[in-house]
């Protein structure tokens, strides 16, 4: 490793380790993300209303970590399901499977901002997100309709939270739980109340569906005295009976599928990763190298003999030595007779004839042809040009066959 590429790694390791010294002091910023996820401690996870609920009810307190649909197949299921995400969206056949479940005398229990619309129709329901164009701050009041639950001063929050409410209710069957408004500047309490919280009989059974989910969240039910409104919110649920609190309508996960969730989930943990993979890129970039200077290649001779068997054969042309180019294809052929055929080429007469047409599957009249022509030619002196053709043809002929 050279001096100015050792100069440039310890320049890379100090700003990275002086990121991660300021990446480690930094405050852990407040996760706002709506989980709602019955073990996350954030804002808006239901670990406190999820843990004080279970210990009130004890063994009457069962998780339900199927789709209502397929939960719902029990027959022994009673008692009350309840929902709380942001969005529940059932549906027709769940839907439908559900009410069918509430007519047998059950309670459905659902707090969504966003309630599918097939329970709203079937119940005759319909919501709006409630926009308030005179007031430009979001911060929801809430208070429940019970007298001897109703507060004087409304719960509140000190964040901006958007808000749905009931537009259209059906008045002879419904009741009114629970309303709600954003806070106003000079005015106390709700200057224009909008139901949010509502009960309504179905069979013989009951519904209720809370469109402020927030209310059971950690930070709705630690601030200030707002776990009063969520401890009368809950009052309406039925005591004695089995209670079903569900695990699939959630935006978080109940598991983790990826293995380096316990990685990234702990900022020291991902910060150690980050490191282990830039220390393995520098030592690819700087120790990858090759520490010694690339060999050269060297070509292999090349084979010269076509060359020379060009060369030769032009010097024999040039003198026209007709004769020597003879010998040599004849001595050429009768090697290839020898070594490919195993025969034995001492005594070219009639019996090696036979025994060349045999062996090389040629006509007994072209193996005598050219027999004969290099008996004519090793007895002459001198030959022409025609003939050495003619004996090129002929073996070259032969060979193929």
């Amino acid at each position: 490793m050279t001096k100015s590429y050792k100069i440039l790694a310890g320049v890379i390791l100090l700003a990275l380790g002086l990121l991660i010294y300021l990446e480690a002091t930094r405050p852990e910023p407040i996760n706002w993300y709506p989980s709602y996820g019955n073990n996350d401690k954030i804002p808006f996870g239901l670990n406190v209303y999820h843990t004080t609920l279970k210990d009130k009810l004890a063994d009457d307190f069962q998780e339900a970590n199927m789709p209502p649909y397929e939960f719902l197949k029990d027959t022994t299921v009673t008692g009350t399901y309840f929902f709380v995400n942001d969005a529940v969206y059932f549906d027709e056949a769940e839907t439908h499977r559900l009410l069918e479940w509430v007519a047998e005398g059950n309670a459905l229990y659902v707090a969504s901002s966003t309630v599918s619309e097939t329970l709203l129709d079937s119940l005759s329901l319909a919501t709006e997100f409630y926009y308030d164009l005179d007031n430009f701050e979001k911060k929801p009041l809430l208070n429940l309709s019970n007298p001897s639950l109703k507060k004087s001063i409304p719960y509140d929050l000190d964040i901006e939270i958007s808000a749905s409410y009931f537009n259209e209710i059906d008045t002879l069957n419904t009741t009114v739980l629970g309303v709600f408004d954003y806070k106003k500047e000079n005015v106390n309490g709700m200057e224009e109340p909008k139901v949010n919280f509502i009960a309504q009989p179905y069979g013989k059974g009951m519904v209720y569906l809370h469109l402020f989910p927030e209310t059971f969240t950690n930070y709705f039910m630690l601030h200030k005295e707002n776990y009063k409104y969520t401890d009368g919110a809950q009052l309406y649920i039925p005591e004695g009976t089995n209670f079903y609190w569900d695990n699939h309508y959630k935006n978080s996960k109940t598991y983790y599928s990826s293995p380096l969730y316990m990685l990234f989930k702990n900022r020291y943990l991902k910060w150690a990763w980050y490191v282990l993979l830039l220390g393995v890129f520098l030592w690819v970039f700087f120790e990858g190298k090759r520490k010694q200077r690339a060999i050269p290649i060297v070509k292999p001779l090349e084979n010269q003999t076509i060359a020379y068997t060009h060369t030769i054969a032009g010097m024999y042309l040039e003198k026209k030595d007709h004769k020597s180019i003879a010998y040599h294809q004849i001595n050429h052929f009768l090697e290839y007779l020898r070594s490919t055929h195993n025969l034995d080429t001492s005594r070219l007469g009639l019996d090696f004839i036979n025994r060349a047409s045999l062996k090389t599957g040629n006509p007994v009249d072209q193996t005598k042809r050219i027999i004969d022509l290099i008996q004519y030619i090793q007895q002459k002196e001198h030959i022409t040009q025609q003939e050495l053709e003619r004996l090129n043809t002929l073996i070259e002929a032969y060979k193929t066959t």
